[in-house]
């Protein structure tokens, strides 16, 4: 089997793995309070906290703002799906600086004509000392790529980080990526006081690090990445074909299969 086959046939099988065809109605009870189950423009529910929903409302109308500029200036407009949260062994400073290398090694790729949009940099404000959470997260995160008018028209493309995208970020090619990240960790140990305490000393932490970016360093990981993913379906499935939001994963397109298939559930509460 050739190599590019064999990861066509891996995300496939992540994708089937994921697969989730069922649906129905939330129920009230599925929302601990404060949070209420929240019904988007596209029929997807989550729980959510009113307490944000005058912060939600403002950083909507602010990414539309930001796009809306990329747009006039004739940019073609990407939504960037990067893990953020340690779920997993993951690095919540290290996932932020690798959206920034995905979003900057994008727009380099496309020679200017294209804006990446990186999610991370749109947090949601505390509010009353409490955090937003991924309910919160999603409802904003399900209004921005629906657009106004529901359809997702704001965005040519989404693009999925993957394996090779975070490789390249630590700089480890196919061979070695064990010792590539363990030298990645000592220097950045080195030079960051914070880290070499929280993670390259502590023995379990380093080697769910070491695991977690060796193995699953994927948005197939991400809770928020699978409500996006079944997001984007979900526009795709309104549109024409033709005019599809394109859908690539780790630096590749998606085939038409997956382009329509749904995976399993996130934040999303069915």
């Amino acid at each position: 089997m050739r190599r590019a086959d064999g990861r066509r046939v891996w995300w496939a099988a992540v994708v089937g793995l994921g697969l989730l065809l069922g649906s129905g109605e939330a129920s009230a009870q599925a929302c601990k309070a404060p949070r209420v189950g929240v019904t988007t423009t596209l029929g997807m529910k989550y729980c959510s906290d009113p307490a944000f929903d005058d912060a939600i409302a403002k950083n909507v109308q602010r990414i539309r703002q930001d796009i809306r500029a990329q747009r006039q200036a004739g940019k073609l407009t990407v939504y960037v799906s990067t893990p953020i949260s340690p779920r997993g062994g993951g690095h919540v400073e290290t996932n932020v600086a690798i959206a920034a290398s995905v979003k900057a090694r994008l727009e380099k790729e496309y020679g200017g004509v294209l804006w990446a949009m990186n999610p991370a940099l749109y947090d949601l404000p505390d509010v009353g000392g409490t955090s937003a959470g991924g309910g919160e997260y999603m409802v904003m995160w399900t209004a921005v790529a629906a657009g106004e008018d529901g359809s997702g028209k704001d965005f040519d493309m989404i693009h999925f980080t993957g394996p090779t995208d975070m490789r390249a970020f630590f700089g480890c090619g196919k061979e070695d990526v064990g010792g590539c990240l363990g030298r990645w960790l000592e220097s950045r140990a080195a030079a960051d006081a914070k880290f070499r305490q929280e993670i390259a000393d502590d023995a379990a932490k380093r080697q769910a690090f070491i695991r977690y970016y060796a193995l699953r360093a994927s948005a197939a990981y991400s809770t928020g990445a699978h409500d996006e993913w079944n997001i984007f379906v979900k526009l795709n499935r309104k549109r024409p074909l033709g005019e599809q939001v394109a859908i690539w994963f780790d630096g590749r397109p998606a085939s038409p299969a997956e382009m329509e298939v749904e995976v399993s559930p996130g934040y999303e509460v069915r």
